[in-house]
């Protein structure tokens, strides 16, 4: 039949042969190896723009060394006034204004957990006992109780009114199990400041102080209080995801140190009788 002849003559396509598929399964193969080389080699600097997004600028990764799964750096507290431009420019890491964190932090995440939606990573610093572990899923994030030693620490680069006062001394953060989830965080926490100093004073040590911070949801509320030393400091207050830091404290001078004090408590707020207010955020 007429139909059946042309069917008949009509050229088939040849499948490929073995080496043409030996060249396709083996091209597939180097694109998959030269990607996994790329994503477990990938720099250490990209988790700066990562810690400066979910932080709002305000916690930068400087002199970042190794790859993105395991690697080294040190964090920077960065200017509170400038941490809308330090999330702009993650580049500039390094010289963002702010406080740098004594000692060198170490991380290890892995990968294989990222694939599945996880994060399994573990935390170091050279003053922390037992590495920090960090859990979690998409938009949740778990951490474990820990403790940061930091023996000399200058907050003058904190901004206002931190580099009017230049104080300097040693810190001690420590916390309970965090979580932070969609803006939001839950848990406690302390840091407790001593040999505190002031480059405008030479009374030393000031004293020792221990702020406590308790999270709930969107806000997380604060306390201040003094351990020792004559300068004396009291206050509360609170910190909200939408109007940020809001903290009001009360300083008066013990004597015999209340004359050599006075010069120091009138930079560092209002006076009201014998006592000075100092407001931040507010």
């Amino acid at each position: 039949m007429p139909g059946l002849s042309r069917t008949r003559d009509r050229p088939r396509r040849s499948a490929p042969g073995p080496s043409i598929r030996w060249q396709i399964a083996l091209a597939i193969s180097g694109l998959f190896a030269a990607l996994a080389v790329i994503v477990t080699q990938a720099p250490a600097s990209l988790l700066d723009p990562v810690l400066s997004r979910f932080t709002q600028g305000r916690v930068r990764l400087a002199e970042a060394q190794g790859t993105l799964w395991h690697g080294r750096g040190r964090i920077v507290l960065a200017d509170i006034r400038e941490a809308s431009s330090a999330a702009a420019e993650p580049a500039a890491a390094a010289s963002v204004p702010g406080v740098v964190i004594p000692g060198t932090f170490g991380w290890q995440i892995a990968p294989a957990m990222l694939l599945l939606g996880s994060l399994d990573a573990r935390l170091e610093h050279d003053s922390i006992r037992e590495p920090v572990l960090l859990t979690g899923r998409l938009g949740e994030l778990r951490v474990t109780p820990g403790s940061l030693n930091l023996p000399s620490v200058a907050l003058d680069r904190l901004g206002s009114p931190w580099n009017t006062i230049r104080p300097s001394g040693s810190l001690t953060i420590s916390w309970e199990n965090l979580t932070l989830r969609g803006g939001r965080f839950e848990g406690r926490g302390s840091i407790e400041l001593s040999r505190m100093a002031s480059a405008l004073t030479p009374v030393r040590p000031l004293g020792a102080y221990r702020i406590d911070i308790v999270g709930s949801g969107a806000q997380a509320t604060l306390t201040m209080n003094t351990l020792s030393g004559p300068l004396r400091l009291e206050g509360s207050g609170g910190w909200d995801a939408r109007s940020g830091l809001r903290f009001t404290a009360e300083a008066r001078a013990d004597e015999p140190e209340k004359a050599r004090l006075l010069p120091l408590l009138g930079l560092m707020g209002r006076r009201e009788g014998e006592r000075f207010i100092i407001k931040i955020g507010a």
